[in-house]
């Protein structure tokens, strides 16, 4: 997949990297960013949204856990035992089956969307690739708008290097 035209600019100082995001942003630059690990404060600066994967699991987990009930409670009506004067119905000994089956709808759930949305694509845009993003850099890469305004502001906000990507 080829990568779309734009500014690259690496950052060894995650504050400094942040500051040039807000700044690109500002001026109306379509703003994506690389690092090693999850930097709160890129993160922020970003504003990306939450994953939706996290409703698929919540959902999955609620529906887990009204099938282990039901299964539970519809087996015990179904067939019931004789349990010497105590009630068939007794929440404690579902709980084990309550829990495993909200744990298996919540993973399968999950599952099925997670292979649903890369199905679908949810990401077609590529970002530049460089080795040092993996190991000690944070990389940002600007496209839509004037790029020598872009190599500006990276500059001023004290990037490492800048380059323009084709």
């Amino acid at each position: 997949m080829p990568v779309e035209a734009g500014i690259l600019a690496t950052f060894r100082d995650p504050g400094a990297a942040a500051s040039a995001i807000r700044a690109l942003r500002e001026q109306g630059f379509v703003v994506r960013a690389a690092m090693p690990a999850p930097i709160r404060e890129v993160v922020q600066a970003i504003g990306s949204p939450r994953s939706t994967l996290e409703r698929a699991t919540i959902a999955g987990a609620l529906a887990g856990i009204a099938c282990g009930a039901l299964l539970t409670v519809a087996t015990s009506l179904a067939w019931p035992i004789l349990t010497g004067g105590m009630p068939i119905v007794s929440i404690p000994p579902f709980v084990i089956v309550t829990f495993e089956m909200m744990v298996l709808a919540a993973s399968l759930a999950t599952l099925g969307a997670l292979l649903l949305g890369s199905w679908r694509g949810g990401r077609p845009r590529v970002f530049p690739q460089d080795e040092r993003f993996q190991v000690d850099r944070i990389g940002v890469f600007a496209s839509g708008g004037d790029e020598s305004e872009a190599e500006r502001i990276l500059h001023a906000s004290g990037a490492d290097g800048v380059r323009r990507v084709p």
